[in-house]
């Protein structure tokens, strides 16, 4: 269960990309300013480091005994739990220095945002989550008899978001001064960390699949000014709905190519 946990490799793949924020403010001190909400999300690799790096120790505490007491459980569904909190904590800290592109909204009210009906209200949502449906119908939809399952994927659909599309997308166009490469750097990412099922997940298919999944997030994100409520909610939803074992997988984004 949960195989993405079990092969070890997604929680380094951010590392470089999040670590050329901090490079790009050292070497380049009169954009340290501009540049200094993506630092502090680069920071937070280290659960709370960005949080308390802007003064805000007890925060940063709390998130580091967070993510590290449920990562390191020994359950594996508060494994995953704690892995999805260590993505949305660089978010936080990224949300925390005041970026012009990010919504005030705290990490409970974006978890509970999954479950909030009104957010499938989304021209880009919707469509994601009827396709899900469709997608999902043939496998009996095992996750919706799992309350666990569903909780869990919540958990996923907001770690994801933050740290995809709430803060490497806007960060990577705040970097390179155009969102169309934030969207498309950003997607690559997203593609790339998801390969974690053996080497079919390396083959063009799926990795385009993938890459296609984070630009339609990041168009949605851009059309919602970077509220993340519903980006959370599809992905969650598209997730939970497309489940075929009730179990998360890591590969879930499977756009079908002409």
């Amino acid at each position: 269960m949960f195989s993405r946990l079990r092969s070890g490799r997604l929680r380094f793949l951010q590392i470089p990309f999040t670590a050329l924020l901090l490079t790009v403010a050292v070497i380049c001190p009169q954009r340290a300013e501009a540049l200094w909400p993506g630092a502090a999300g680069a920071l937070s690799v280290v659960p709370g480091l960005g949080q308390a790096s802007q003064g805000n120790v007890l925060e940063g505490l709390g998130w580091l005994g967070t993510v590290v007491g449920l990562y390191g459980s020994g359950n594996s569904a508060m494994a995953q739990i704690g892995f999805d909190l260590w993505m949305y904590n660089m978010y936080d800290a990224y949300r925390d220095a005041r970026p012009p592109s990010a919504a005030d909204h705290n990490v409970f009210q974006n978890y509970f945002a999954a479950f909030n009906p009104l957010n499938l209200a989304d021209s880009v949502g919707a469509p994601l989550v009827a396709y899900g449906a469709v997608a999902g119908s043939a496998g009996g939809y095992p996750a919706l008899r799992r309350p666990a399952s569903i909780v869990t994927y919540g958990f996923v659909g907001m770690g994801e978001e933050g740290l995809y599309r709430g803060f490497l997308f806007p960060s990577l166009s705040q970097l390179t001064s155009s969102r169309i490469a934030g969207a498309l750097l950003s997607s690559a990412v997203f593609s790339v960390s998801h390969a974690t099922g053996g080497s079919s997940n390396l083959q063009s298919s799926p990795l385009i699949q993938r890459f296609l999944g984070g630009l339609l997030f990041c168009w949605q994100a851009d059309r919602n000014r970077y509220d993340l409520r519903k980006n959370i909610f599809a992905h969650a939803w598209y997730d939970i709905l497309v489940d075929t074992g009730g179990q998360i997988r890591g590969v879930k984004i499977q756009i079908p190519i002409p």
